[in-house]
């Protein structure tokens, strides 16, 4: 059912805060069964209203005395009842997934266990969670909090299970990784230089930042499109440039290339308009081009 509109989503998070209605699908989840006899006739009366509006909303099917689950009612008890937390029992990940499930705001620095939080996030973001978004800061929002009493990122989960289709990661062929390190001369990005170690192809935009799954054509890809799309670089880059994607995740604040504050569109602070657009991480390249003809002008 990832993919589900809000409605599907509302009605499900609603069964999955009303013991009444979460028992019922349960108590019939093994096959249709009849509504019992019961000396407390309105407690029978009241399961046979719940039965009633469960009905209605087309969870419940009902054939003289019998009700049982429909298709779509099988799968409303499977969200309503499971436990999606997606990590290891025990991990910093499952404890901060535990720590989201209530879908209130969450301080990234006190109150989320990990270390990385937007790793974190990107890990469920992946596995289909939607997180309250707040337009400039992407995934969640600036708050006072009063555990630690700064103003630091919160984060919010919209549903404790997933409701989007999962973000996956395409398999690179070989031969179209050799064709972009050809492509840029087996030169790193960041300094232009050309190690004795192989470059790895990175993604412009960050993982952490995908919307939605990849789906290049990799074989048809022009020589322009892979500029637009791709560098590479070498791994301690690579590993440089997540680590300040996952801050600018973080706190919304591009960081400044190289330590020099410059974004050849947009500023510090990230827009969802502008994007990583802009930036000295996303496009150096671009960057250093931008910034070359400010000085020579």
């Amino acid at each position: 059912m990832p993919g589900m509109d809000d409605e599907t989503a509302d009605l499900i998070l609603s069964i999955r805060e009303d013991a009444r209605r979460s028992a019922l699908l349960s108590h019939l989840a093994g096959g249709a069964k009849a509504v019992k006899e019961e000396s407390d006739t309105a407690a029978n009366a009241d399961a046979e209203a719940v039965l009633a509006e469960l009905v209605d909303g087309g969870i419940v099917e009902r054939d003289g005395d019998a009700y049982s689950l429909t298709d779509f009612g099988e799968r409303v008890h499977e969200y309503a009842t499971r436990d999606w937390n997606p990590s290891n029992e025990g991990t910093k990940r499952a404890a901060t997934f535990e720590t989201l499930a209530d879908c209130e705001w969450h301080c990234s620095a006190c109150e989320l266990p990990s270390s990385q939080p937007a790793k974190d996030i990107q890990m469920l973001r992946k596995e289909g969670f939607e997180f309250v978004q707040n337009t400039g800061q992407g995934q969640g929002d600036y708050r006072h909090c009063e555990n630690c009493e700064d103003t630091t990122f919160h984060r919010k989960l919209e549903y404790p299970f997933p409701t989007q289709k999962s973000i996956t990661r395409q398999d690179m062929p070989d031969s179209f990784k050799r064709r972009v390190r050809g492509l840029y001369d087996h030169r790193d990005a960041f300094d232009g230089s050309s190690p004795s170690t192989t470059l790895e192809v990175d993604h412009r935009v960050p993982e952490v930042r995908w919307e939605e799954s990849e789906s290049f054509d990799y074989e048809s890809m022009s020589g322009e499109e892979i500029r637009e799309h791709f560098q590479i670089l070498s791994r301690k880059h690579n590993l440089l440039k997540s680590r300040k994607c996952e801050s600018c995740v973080e706190n919304g604040k591009r960081p400044p290339f190289m330590e020099v504050e410059y974004y050849y569109e947009g500023g510090e602070a990230y827009e969802e308009d502008v994007g990583c657009v802009g930036c000295g991480w996303y496009n150096p390249h671009e960057w250093r081009a931008s910034l070359q003809a400010e000085l020579d002008g």
